[in-house]
């Protein structure tokens, strides 16, 4: 009779274990086009076997836990891809709207206007008290003027497009922030008690993709379950997510910076933003490149820009002997009240300007007006090319890294479909053993 009821034991913690193999198979199907699911696994443990006269006698196994499929080297390494992805993928976006909006290929676009100006003034030059030549120097200088203002403009707009979106991405972050915070405290909850929370984890993990989408971070678990999430500044490393709490970002549009909240509730301001990593970066690297100093970048388009125009400015009005310009900046340009006059702009002075196209000028590292003005250009194209590789790049990366990601922690239907006709097969045995060990009890029991 005890070996019968074993029998009938072993028989019974089977037919559980099998249920619960089929129904994790199942979810595995139901989650195959999850790309943040990884695939779970029963693991099953020997029973402790039992002692008898002829020996140690097994005792079946036993359904011990289910756990997840996960590499988490690969996981983090293609998080890493795809925030580097999203951060050169936000500057080439952004650089190109600036491109597109000072696009400048010779025959149109502001150095066409500067090539006007000079044409001008040389025509002004072959006929100096001609009226019809000082009209077209005065038109000309006008259009310039505009030329310079409206590439002003642009930047003012791209600036202020790129201010806003920072400003709409620092509340997705740090609700980001709180969602992990808030997984991390479930999963700790439920894994006291030993168990796996694996559909939680699967959320969390689906969370830090995303933040990582946002901004660079690195993170790692801990003994509890918990994930601490750290962001750095350039030199400054900030820690965000701690156990249930969660820091934050703040972004102050006036100086253009993002200061910090960490986990424990201390404020840290760095002074200047210098990210890796995110959509986030992307933006404030684009900022950048179309701020003045010292928000932006001393080769900034706003910089070299305004460099121009005050070069432009001086040098044409010391070249004319008069005010032509008035103004420091491409900003503040404009044609001088004396100057918006063709018939008493001085012809004999035509000589003298016109020759400033060819004059190397030492504050524009002895380049022309003309030159440097193609710097503008060149440094745009350079840095929208270098961000699109980049970009290229880091998600060609994402895409290998991601399929050796699912080669791991992925769901394949074939595989999954033969382990649910295996399991059906132990079930099925294991049923059958509960049936004649059944027709035994019986017969035991008649013979009483």
């Amino acid at each position: 009779m005890p070996g019968l009821t074993s029998t009938l034991e072993i028989a019974r913690s089977t037919l559980l274990s099998e249920q619960l193999k089929v129904q994790t198979a199942s979810n595995n199907i139901a989650n195959a086009d999850n790309k943040y699911y990884a695939r779970q696994r029963v693991h099953s443990v020997t029973n402790p076997a039992t002692q008898i006269a002829a020996g140690w006698i097994g005792n079946g196994t036993r359904a011990d836990l289910i756990t997840q499929i996960r590499d988490q080297y690969i996981d983090q390494q293609l998080m890493a891809s795809n925030s580097q992805g999203s951060d050169y993928r936000a500057r080439a976006e952004q650089i190109g709207i600036v491109a597109a909006q000072l696009s400048d290929n010779g025959a149109t676009g502001l150095s066409s206007d500067l090539g006007a100006f000079w044409d001008a003034w040389e025509a002004l030059s072959q006929n100096p008290n001609g009226l019809v030549e000082k009209d077209q120097v005065l038109a000309n200088t006008k259009n310039l003027v505009d030329s310079i203002r409206g590439a002003q403009s642009h930047l003012d707009a791209a600036q202020q497009s790129i201010d806003a979106q920072i400003s709409a991405n620092i509340p997705e972050v740090n609700e980001l922030l709180q969602q992990i915070a808030t997984y991390n405290q479930r999963i700790m909850s439920y894994e006291a008690s030993g168990q796996t929370a694996n559909d939680l984890r699967d959320l969390r993990y689906e969370a830090l993709s995303s933040l990582s989408q946002h901004i660079g971070i690195s993170y790692a678990e801990q003994s509890n379950g918990a994930v601490t999430v750290d962001l750095t500044d350039g030199a400054t490393s900030i820690n965000l997510v701690t156990d249930q709490n969660a820091g934050q970002l703040q972004y102050d549009s006036a100086t253009h910076l993002i200061s910090y909240v960490d986990a424990g509730g201390a404020s840290i301001a760095p002074a200047s933003n210098s990210l890796s990593g995110g959509s986030l970066s992307g933006l404030v690297y684009s900022l950048k490149r179309v701020l003045p100093p010292p928000q932006g970048d001393a080769d900034s388009y706003q910089a070299i820009l305004n460099t121009f125009t005050s070069n432009l400015i001086s040098n044409v009005n010391t070249a004319y002997g008069a005010a032509v310009f008035d103004g420091t900046s491409s900003a503040t340009i404009a044609v001088n009240a004396t100057f918006d006059n063709a018939t008493t702009i001085d012809g004999s002075a035509a000589v003298t300007v016109a020759g400033l196209q060819d004059q190397p000028i030492a504050a524009l590292g002895n380049s022309t007006l003309g030159q440097y003005l193609s710097y503008l250009q060149q440094r745009i194209g350079q840095d929208q090319s270098s961000a699109t590789n980049r970009a290229n790049f880091y998600e060609s990366l994402a895409l290998d890294l991601q399929a050796q990601q699912q080669s791991i922690s992925g769901v394949s239907i074939d595989e999954e479909t033969i382990d649910l006709l295996k399991f059906q097969q132990v079930y099925s045995a294991a049923a059958k053993i509960v049936q004649r060990t059944d027709e035994m009890l019986r017969t035991v029991i008649d013979m009483v």
